[in-house]
Parts: C-alpha cells; sequence; structure tokens
C-alpha cells in the first residue's frame, strides 16, 4: 500500500514534459534590455507586422521546443513572438492567436 501511494504522489512529476534546451533564446534573454528590445522589435517587423514603437518585451516561458516573448507595440498592437533553438521565429498577432493551438497572449496590465 505504500508504495502505491508514493508512486501516486510522484506521478505528477514524472508526467511533465522535459524542457528542451533554447540557446537561441537563451542569447537573447543575456542581452541588455535595450537591445533585447530592439531584436524583439525587428522580428516582428521582419514578419511583415506593424510595429512603430516596442514599449514592453515580456518573456511568457517554454512553448515545446519554442521560448515566447509577448511584445505590445505603439502603433501595431500586441504580439506573441516564438523562439526556436536555431534561430527560427514566428510572430503572431494576440487577435489570430484565439482559436489556434498556440500559446495564448497573457491580459496586459495598463501602465500606472
Amino acid at each position: 500500500m505504500a508504495a502505491a501511494v508514493g508512486a501516486m504522489l510522484t506521478a505528477p512529476a514524472l508526467a511533465a514534459p522535459p524542457v528542451m534546451p533554447n540557446a537561441f533564446n537563451d542569447r537573447l534573454a543575456r542581452l541588455s534590455p535595450t537591445d533585447r528590445l530592439g531584436a524583439l522589435r525587428r522580428a516582428v517587423t521582419s514578419g511583415d507586422k506593424r510595429c512603430g514603437r516596442l514599449d514592453a518585451g515580456d518573456y511568457r516561458g517554454p512553448w515545446g521546443n519554442l521560448r515566447v516573448w509577448q511584445v505590445h507595440c505603439t502603433p501595431g498592437g500586441d504580439y506573441n513572438v516564438f523562439v526556436g533553438p536555431a534561430g527560427e521565429i514566428q510572430v503572431r498577432s494576440c487577435a489570430e492567436l484565439k482559436g489556434l493551438d498556440f500559446m495564448q497572449c497573457a491580459q496586459r496590465r495598463p501602465k500606472r
């Protein structure tokens, strides 16, 4: 009985998928805040999305082998930037993510 209880207690930890390494994102995260915002803005605009000024770029966490950053552009709106381990980038507006099987955008807090 004790063995069964012990197995049940450890099962959730064993069921969590491993976080895969992403060296490209690690380098992005180590940039200065100004350089990181510049790189994220270039990622948005290189995907033919509108981004006048990037006001915020927050790390959201892993999603599979990708890492996700949420950015806000004025003008342009909110986007999730998905960063792959080999440097591949995919940018999706928060509006177009609704209903897709991607990490959704977080509710943005108004600036005070």
